[in-house]
């Protein structure tokens, strides 16, 4: 019986996996499609123009096999930069006429790549009618992916609307939050809200209780919580935020609770709304793609390059005290998501196998622990868990599931360090002194304004100043103690 239990419950989860991997890529969706049957119409009828016109001298004439040889490799071409520059997203992140002047300045920077690819590979013969050919091609592709996107608009919209694309959404709020959540719903009918659940906030001593939140989203497992409590309540609208980003949930708040999140938070106004969406893309894709490259290159010559000294490193552990060379420890990370994370033993065999915080001149670090410490030479094994995808560089730093769980209930905020990946270094590490290390509710607060100055300033400037911070920290031996 409770095999089968486990067995429905499985499938339930898997179902609304799929059902939540749908709503939050059916806009995508639909833009790769209409992309996809765009750019090749455009790109057909350019090489027709070009070729078969006669409108244009030619040399030679394209058969059917290069033709669609050439209509694949342009649509892959203009795919790839579509999504490099963010422009697969949902479909009311930003109003049209910003989508399709998005669209003009990528389609322009990438018909200047294509031209100056053929300039530098053609004769004299195809470069008397560079320009207007060139023009010809922009001009249709303007007008195929901006008509084929504003379609797509209309088509979502109509879909939402008529309750075929329906969207999942638990109201949260006080009295009359829930009252200005029903008339905003109604305001727009085109998102394709549906109510799975409603949960009435009462306020006692100026605080609402939010156990019946985490209650409901478990029940009715919504695909968006929207949340209007007035008048704001910043630990209320923290810890909820917390339970949603557990549990994969996206967040929508009305703007009277938008103060709550004033510099700890990129909070992306939504086109057609009052609403505010909490967690919005951090970094471009081409972004989050070079720093994933950035990772796996400096992570292998790290890895590669020092194997030498990091073998030397394990013999002197092994030689300093007793015990394994490796420190590996359950730590959570992105999404909730828990993982090993290994390092050079620095402590004592099985000192850091408790739930223990490190202290200021700890007894428990060896003396070979002590310089490792200091010159975080002991982090290098996690090069290995960012080869692995589960850490980045940089960012906040991973914790045990103990004290994730003890930090979240003191900050309810503090789960919303997990929507990036963990770092090796970040910013408080790079700005932090030995007198921040005590796991008091006024340093985790702390920790978590600097953590949050990280995510909403993200970018790769910012973790080259970090690594380049912590190489410092390094050199001058200024590391944990």
């Amino acid at each position: 019986m409770m095999v089968q239990t486990a067995l429905r419950q499985q499938r339930r989860w898997t179902v609304q996996r799929r059902r939540r991997w749908l709503w939050r890529h059916s806009p995508i969706l639909f833009q790769l499609g209409a992309d996809v049957l765009s750019v090749a119409a455009a790109t057909g009828v350019y090489l027709w123009v070009r070729f078969g016109s006669g409108w244009f001298d030619a040399v030679v004439y394209p058969g059917a096999a290069e033709v669609l040889a050439i209509v694949g490799m342009l649509t892959l071409y203009w795919l790839l930069l579509f999504w490099l520059f963010g422009l697969y997203q949902n479909w009311y992140v930003r109003p049209p006429l910003e989508e399709l002047g998005a669209v003009l300045r990528i389609t322009f920077v990438g018909m200047l790549v294509l031209l100056l690819l053929i300039w530098g590979d053609s004769g004299e013969f195809y470069r008397r009618n560079f320009r207007a050919v060139g023009a010809i091609y922009w001009g249709m592709l303007l007008l195929g992916v901006g008509a084929g996107r504003l379609l797509v608009r209309a088509l979502q919209r109509w879909l939402r609307r008529r309750g075929i694309v329906r969207i999942r959404v638990l109201l949260v709020g006080t009295d009359i939050g829930l009252e200005r959540l029903q008339q905003e719903l109604q305001r727009i009918p085109h998102w394709g809200y549906s109510p799975v659940g409603t949960v009435r906030l009462e306020l006692a001593d100026g605080s609402a209780a939010i156990e019946p939140v985490q209650r409901w989203m478990e029940r009715a497992q919504p695909e968006e919580a929207l949340v209007a409590i007035h008048p704001p309540q910043p630990q209320q609208l923290w810890a909820i935020v917390g339970m949603a980003v557990q549990r994969g949930i996206a967040v929508k708040i009305l703007p009277d609770s938008y103060s709550v999140f004033m510099g700890q938070a990129r909070i992306q106004r939504l086109y057609g709304t009052d609403f505010l969406e909490v967690e919005p893309r951090l970094l471009k894709p081409w972004q989050a793609l070079l720093k994933r490259a950035i990772d796996i290159a400096v992570s292998v010559v790290v890895l590669v390059g020092g194997a030498p000294l990091w073998a030397l490193i394990a013999v002197l552990i092994r030689l300093d005290s007793p015990g394994p060379v490796f420190f590996v420890q359950e730590r959570v990370g992105k999404d909730g998501r828990r993982f090993r994370l290994y390092k050079f033993r620095t402590m004592v065999a099985d000192a850091e196998q408790r739930a223990r915080w490190t202290q200021l001149n700890d007894p428990r670090v060896t003396r070979l622990g002590r310089w490792l410490r200091r010159t975080y030479l002991d982090e290098i094994p996690q090069f290995w868990n960012v080869l692995r995808g589960e850490m980045s560089i940089v960012g906040p730093r991973p914790e045990i599931p103990y004290f994730v769980e003890r930090f979240t209930q003191m900050v309810p905020e503090y789960a919303r360090r997990h929507v990036v990946k963990p770092g090796i270094t970040g910013w408080w590490q790079v700005c932090r002194t030995n007198r921040d290390d005590a796991p008091t509710e006024e340093e985790v607060r702390r920790r978590l304004a600097m953590d949050f100055y990280y995510i909403e300033n993200q970018s790769l400037a910012l973790d080259l100043e970090i690594m380049l911070r912590t190489l410092w920290r390094m050199l001058r031996g200024k590391g944990k103690s």
